[in-house]
C-alpha cells in the first residue's frame, strides 16, 4: 500500500519547468540512458535531480512515519522494514539515489570545464551530500566510490559510513565555495531560486546537523573541537527564520501526478493507514491545552462513533491497548495493532492541510475525498527548517556546551514550528489558534524544561518538542531516537515487550542480487553514530 505514489520520470513540467525524461536502470550492462558530459544539458540534469531528491526523501520519510508512530504501525518492525523496502515495483529508493549519483557527478565534470555551471555544481554538492548522509544513517556502509562506473566496477564495493560523512563535510565546502564563485545562478532552482546566500546558509546548517548527529562517534570524523567546530558555524550564516526553510513545494497538479504523497495516500480516495494513536495522544492530552497544530496536522473525516459497529475500532475493552479511542472523533490505531480491514477507511482520521495540502479541520466530518476546500496537494516537504536546527542547537547547547541558553533556543525552536505551520494555508476560521494559544503552549514547555531535575530530562523535553514539530519529516525524529533514545515515552509495540527496533535499514534486496560485493545484513546492526546500547530503544 505504500507504493500508490508512483515514480515518474521528469517529464514533471508543471513542477520543474524544463523537460528532460532521462531514466536509468542500474544492472550491470552499460546503460545508454546514462547521460556522459559530451552529450547532457546541467540544467536538465540538474532539475532532474531535484526532482530525484524529493521522490528519494519523500519516499524515506513514508517507510518511517509508521517505525516513528506517526502513522499506526500494523505489522511488526521486521516486516515493516522488510529487504525489500527500498525497491519498488516501477522504481526504487535504491535506484534513485544512484541515478542521482551520476547526475551529481555528471554536472561536477561539466562545471570543471565550464564556470558557468558552477551553481549547478554547488547545488547538485549539496543535494548528493545530503541523500548521502541520509543513506548512511539508514543503511550504514554502501557503494559510492566504485558506483554507478559499471563498466569499471561491476559489483562496487561499499565506502564506510564515517568516511562518507567525512567526504560530504569536505563536498559542502566545496559547495559553498562554488556558490561564491559562480558567474551566475541556477533558474530552475526549486528550493531556492536561484539565491546564493541561502544556499550557503543551508549548506553550514547540513554541517551543523551532520555534526550534532554524529556527536557520539565524532572522533571518527577526526574532529577534535567538536564545541568550537559547532561555535564557529554558530556565529556565521544559518538557516535562521522560517523564509529560509529548505523545503520542497508541490503543486495540485494531476497530470503529471504532482501533488504531496500524504494528500495522495488519504484525499485520493479511502485511506489505507492509520494515524498513530501515540502521536495523537500527544498533539491531544499531553499538556494542559490542546496542540495549536492539531486541526492543522490532523483532519477529522466523521463524528461516527467508533464503537457504534460493525464495531470499526477492534480494540474496544482490550486490556493489551494504551490507548485504543481518544476521544472527539480521533480514529488512530496504537503501534502494533495489526488488526485491519475494519472497513473504515472513509471514518478515520486522515493527515490535515500541513505539511500534505489536505484540509484544515473546522469540524465539517467529511470524508477526505468529498472535500472541496482542500489545497489539492501543494503542501511541501520540510526537509531541514529554521525550527530543526533551533532543536539541535537546544540539543548542543545542553549536552556539548555549544553558545546559546538552551532553554532560549527551546523556545525559539517551540514558536519556529508553530508559527510555520499555525500560518501554512493561510487559513481564516473560527478554529485557527490566537496569540495567547501559542503562548500557553510555550508556557506549558518552558515549565517542563525549568522543572526538569536533569539534563537527560531537559533534553526528553528538548527532543519531544522536535518530535512533534517533525511531522512531516520522520527522518528527524528517527535520528533523533537512535541518538538520544528520546522521547522516553514512545509507545512500545503492543504485542511485543521486546521488539526488535530498527536500528538501520537492509540493503536493497534487488541489489544484493545484482551486486556480489554486497551480503544482505539485518535490521539490527547500527550506523557509526549510534554507539548506544542493544535494545537502548523500542
Amino acid at each position: 500500500m505504500k507504493r500508490v505514489y508512483r515514480y515518474i520520470s521528469l517529464c514533471l513540467l508543471i513542477i520543474m519547468g524544463a523537460s528532460s525524461c532521462e531514466v536509468t536502470d542500474f544492472d550491470h550492462q552499460e546503460n545508454p540512458n546514462f547521460l556522459t558530459p559530451e552529450g547532457a544539458d546541467p540544467t536538465y540534469l540538474l532539475n532532474e535531480m531535484q526532482y530525484l531528491f524529493q521522490h528519494y526523501m519523500s519516499w524515506m520519510i513514508l517507510n518511517t512515519d509508521d517505525v516513528m508512530r506517526y502513522e499506526g504501525m500494523t505489522d511488526r518492525y521486521g516486516d515493516v522494514v522488510s529487504s525489500n523496502i527500498m525497491d519498488g515495483s516501477t522504481s526504487s529508493e535504491w535506484d534513485t539515489y544512484y541515478e542521482a549519483l551520476n547526475n551529481a557527478r555528471t554536472i561536477q565534470e561539466l562545471a570543471t570545464e565550464d564556470s558557468n555551471y558552477l551553481f549547478h555544481s554547488a547545488m547538485s554538492r549539496v543535494l548528493m551530500g545530503y541523500l548521502t548522509v541520509t543513506m548512511v544513517d539508514y543503511v550504514g556502509e554502501i557503494p559510492y566510490s566504485e558506483a554507478v562506473e559499471t563498466s569499471e566496477f561491476p559489483d562496487p564495493n561499499v565506502d564506510e559510513g564515517e568516511e562518507l560523512y567525512k567526504f560530504v563535510l569536505a563536498e559542502i565546502e566545496k559547495a559553498k565555495s562554488e556558490f561564491e564563485n559562480a558567474p551566475r545562478a541556477v533558474t530552475s532552482d526549486l528550493f531556492y531560486g536561484g539565491d546564493r546566500d541561502k544556499w550557503i546558509s543551508m549548506a553550514n546548517s547540513l554541517r551543523l546537523r551532520m555534526l550534532v548527529q554524529s556527536r557520539l562517534a565524532i572522533d571518527e570524523l577526526d574532529i577534535s573541537d567538536l564545541q568550537g567546530e559547532i561555535n564557529s558555524l554558530l556565529s556565521g550564516e544559518l538557516i535562521d527564520s522560517n523564509s529560509e526553510d529548505f523545503q520542497f513545494s508541490y503543486s495540485n497538479a494531476i497530470q503529471p501526478e504532482s501533488r504531496h504523497p500524504y494528500f495522495q495516500r488519504a484525499y485520493v480516495s479511502g485511506f489505507s493507514q492509520y494515524m498513530g494513536n501515540y502521536f495523537l495522544n500527544q498533539l491531544l492530552n499531553d499538556k494542559s491545552v490542546r496542540d495549536p497544530r492539531t486541526r492543522f496536522y490532523i483532519y477529522r473525516q466523521s463524528d461516527v462513533d467508533p464503537f457504534s459497529g460493525p464495531p470499526y475500532l477492534p480494540c474496544q475493552d482490550d486490556p493489551l491497548v494504551d490507548f485504543c479511542y481518544l476521544g472527539d472523533h480521533y480514529w488512530g490505531y496504537d503501534h502494533g495493532e495489526n488488526r485491519t480491514g475494519r472497513g473504515d477507511n472513509l471514518l478515520r482520521s486522515v493527515y490535515g492541510i500541513y505539511p500534505g495540502g489536505g484540509t484544515f479541520d473546522q469540524n465539517q466530518f467529511i470524508a477526505a475525498p468529498n472535500t472541496t476546500n482542500n489545497l489539492g496537494g501543494a503542501g511541501i516537504l520540510p526537509i531541514l527548517t529554521n525550527s530543526y536546527l533551533k532543536f539541535l542547537t537546544a540539543e548542543s547547547a545542553l549536552i556539548l556546551g555549544t553558545t546559546g541558553d538552551p532553554a532560549v533556543l527551546l523556545e525559539e525552536a517551540v514558536r519556529a514550528s508553530l508559527n510555520k505551520v499555525v500560518n501554512f494555508g493561510n487559513i481564516s476560521s473560527e478554529y485557527t489558534p490566537e496569540s495567547e494559544d501559542i503562548d500557553t503552549y510555550v508556557e506549558d514547555v518552558l515549565t517542563r524544561y525549568s522543572s526538569a531535575s536533569s539534563n537527560q530530562e531537559k533534553l526528553d523535553v528538548i527532543m519531544k518538542e522536535y518530535y512533534l514539530a517533525a511531522f512531516g519529516n520522520s527522518i528527524e525524529a528517527y535520528n533523533a531516537y537512535r541518538r538520544t533514545g528520546l522521547p522516553s515515552d514512545l509507545q512500545v509495540p503492543i504485542d511485543d515487550d521486546d521488539p526488535n527496533f530498527p536500528r538501520s535499514f537492509p540493503y536493497s534486496e534487488l541489489e544484493t542480487q545484482r551486486n556480489a560485493s554486497l551480503t544482505q545484513k539485518q535490521i539490527s546492526e547500527k550506523v557509526f553514530w549510534d554507539t548506544n546500547p542493544d535494545g537502548f530503544i523500542k
